[in-house]
């Protein structure tokens, strides 16, 4: 790598990644050294650990210029396309090479160079990068108020985040009006001009101190304390953080504070109390006791908590409140989104509804189509294309099918799997446990792009509930090196690592994750399909685009990162060997694969392949059609899912 490279790179991170990870010239292949200020002096140099001595004059020249490239994805993800075309010329011929000639195929090509170490580094940059992108200010101002009930306001006075609590006690979701909460219409007015005021402070004044409201609830007239702050964060427009004292105290959250106090029952339910602004008389009459006896308990309390005033306790029971462990993990997914699957230009809004598995884990699921209708189990992909057009969701209730989508662990609100968990296996349980929940014997199964593992491991271990597989632009088990590179440029980059080099599988996912956030789902679906004129289409047809953008928020909405999922669903489908299972659910059951002639995945000399490889498998290749062939095409899809249905009755 070259000094001005270092240069350039170092001056890029101080000034856009201020804290950021960059690597350091250490030997110790994981370490990972924090650098602030970041300087030329900090990155690796080709005369020294980087001077891959191992490698021939050709392959360090080569190496060379890939390190070259390498952190700039991290930096400024655009420029990833300019590493495709280095990193194809250096991976993809040792993807064959025999481990035992003078090259030694990947492995040794790894082993004589640095690249892992970079790998490994880089991908600390684009966790960091996506990490940083994926939190919205709201949310961020919201994380103490977990059990508070607290929102943010715009300038609209329109609702732009919710705590956990504000979302399970109350109901309440990101995009209501503030007239919307339940609380005195006077009071409700007073909220809103006091958050006009803080809006009206310009950002060269001082801080506008908070202001504090006392407000009533709507249905019993309850007090409630209302803090009002103006939040200015960096590049970010302004808005109001409004914290009441409103509680949502789990049984959990109790128990530790509680013991954390030292508390008796009594004096942690009067704490409570106060946390909830009671005064001391109405507590009194809450819990049947006299006012001395909470007067002493008072007393109590200001003891133990080494508090000096009935002020003092009061903030204490106010900021204990979001210390306190919660009974579960803090679901982001769930407290940003309100589990809506959001409305489109057309698509309505759905709730998430939620299955709990024996693990603790939750697993979020959509419904739509015909309530009473025939049950499609819809595996809507890693890339969580979880809502179709709104026309074809509209047929498929008059057509009387009745959809149903498991949401995958680590999409949206789907508690994400422990470490060393076989994921095909327990996406399939959750999938019968679903189909147990709603009253399901067995279902046809509809499956997009790489998600016929699934299917096929559903099969596998409960047979009698699969009646038949419609694929719709979903790959088949990859049996031959050279369809991998037959595929589309960025599927070998991303597909063609997951199989031949898994270790950098997390790298290119991230790198292309980071890109896509920040070009936007549109312009990233017409680089990454640049070869398929119909997806890239799709782009520019608001109804297909619509369903698109509202289903892969999943993926990567506001506040959501799937990446870890999305990777993980890769290495089941390209590093697992599932053809075996695949077979033996052809054989068993009717499957149909819909295969687009623009898929960047599946070239057409692949699909001939494919008709050697599973010839009980009936193949339709449809024109104009790529991988969202779905969305392309959804009435002749519907179709095939008729006649697939009147073949394979129960």
């Amino acid at each position: 790598m070259s000094k001005a490279t270092d240069s350039r790179i170092a001056r890029s991170a101080s000034e856009g990644s201020a804290g950021t990870t960059l690597p350091s010239d250490s030997r110790d292949a994981s370490a990972v050294r924090p650098v602030d200020p970041v300087s030329a002096d900090t990155m690796p140099d080709s005369t020294g650990d980087d001077a891959q001595p191992g490698l021939s004059p050709e392959d360090a020249a080569l190496m060379s210029q890939v390190l070259d490239k390498l952190y700039s994805p991290a930096l400024d993800p655009s420029t990833l396309p300019e590493l495709l075309d280095l990193w194809e010329r250096m991976i993809a011929p040792q993807w064959h090479g025999p481990e035992g000639t003078a090259k030694g195929g990947l492995r040794g090509l790894l082993a004589r160079s640095s690249l892992p170490r970079h790998i490994r580094q880089v991908e600390d940059l684009l966790l960091k990068a996506i990490g940083q992108s994926n939190r919205r200010a709201e949310d961020l101002a919201l994380m103490p108020y977990r059990m508070t009930v607290a929102l943010t306001l715009d300038r609209q006075m329109r609702v732009t985040g919710v705590s956990r609590a504000a979302h399970d006690r109350l109901g309440i979701s990101r995009g209501v009006a503030l007239s919307g909460l339940h609380l005195k219409r006077e009071d409700l007015r007073a909220i809103s001009r006091a958050a006009v005021e803080l809006f009206r402070t310009r950002a060269a004044d001082a801080p506008p101190l908070p202001s504090l409201i006392r407000a009533r609830t709507e249905k019993d007239g309850q007090a409630v304390l209302v803090s009002l702050h103006l939040c200015r964060p960096d590049r970010h427009p302004p808005f109001v953080l409004m914290a009441t004292t409103e509680t949502h105290w789990t049984a959990n959250a109790l128990a530790r504070l509680r013991d954390t106090l030292g508390l008796s029952q009594a004096e942690l339910e009067v704490l409570t109390a106060l946390a909830k602004n009671h005064s001391l008389a109405e507590i009194a009459d809450l819990r049947g006791r006299s006012l001395n006896t909470v007067r002493t308990q008072v007393k109590s309390l200001l003891a133990k908590t080494e508090t000096s005033s009935q002020a003092d306790l009061m903030r204490l029971a106010l900021t204990s409140v979001p210390i306190s462990a919660p009974d579960a993990p803090l679901d982001t997914a769930a407290m940003i989104s309100g589990r809506v699957a959001r409305a489109g230009l057309e698509l309505p809004e759905l709730p998430f509804q939620v299955l709990y598995r024996p693990d603790g884990r939750s697993v979020d699921f959509l419904e739509f189509g015909d309530p009473n209708g025939r049950p499609v189990i819809y595996f809507c992909a890693n890339f969580g294309m979880c809502r179709w057009p709104a026309d074809g969701e509209f047929t498929a209730g008059q057509t009387g099918l009745r959809v149903i989508v498991p949401i995958r662990p680590g999409y949206g609100g789907s508690t994400p799997l422990p470490l060393g968990i076989d994921r095909a296996q327990a996406v399939a349980e959750d999938v019968i446990a679903l189909m147990d929940r709603l009253d399901i014997p067995a279902a046809h199964c509809l499956v997009l792009d790489e998600d016929m593992p699934f299917a096929a491991r559903l099969h596998a271990i409960a047979p009698d509930r699969v009646l038949g597989v419609l694929g719709c632009g979903a790959s088949l088990p990859f049996l031959r090196d050279a369809q991998y590179q037959r595929m589309g440029r960025w599927h070998r980059f991303v597909l063609g690592t997951a199989r031949f080099a898994p270790q950098f599988l997390s790298f290119a996912s991230r790198a292309g994750f980071a890109m896509a956030r920040q070009l936007g789902k549109a312009e990233f679906v017409r680089l990454i399909y640049s070869g398929s004129p119909s997806d890239v289409a799709t782009t520019r047809s608001p109804r297909i685009f619509d369903a698109l953008e509202c289903g892969t928020e999943i993926l990567m909405g506001e506040g959501v990162d799937a990446s870890d999922a999305y990777i993980e669903d890769t290495r089941v489908f390209h590093v697992t060997d599932w053809h075996q299972e695949f077979r033996a659910m052809a054989d068993s059951v009717q499957v149909v694969a819909m295969i687009g002639s623009d898929d960047q995945a599946v070239a057409p000399e692949t699909v001939g392949e494919y008709r050697v490889d599973f010839p009980q498998v009936r193949i339709i290749m449809v024109q104009n059609a790529g991988i969202f062939l779905l969305f392309q095409h959804c009435f002749e899809v519907l179709r095939q899912l008729e006649e697939l249905m009147h073949l394979t009755k129960a």
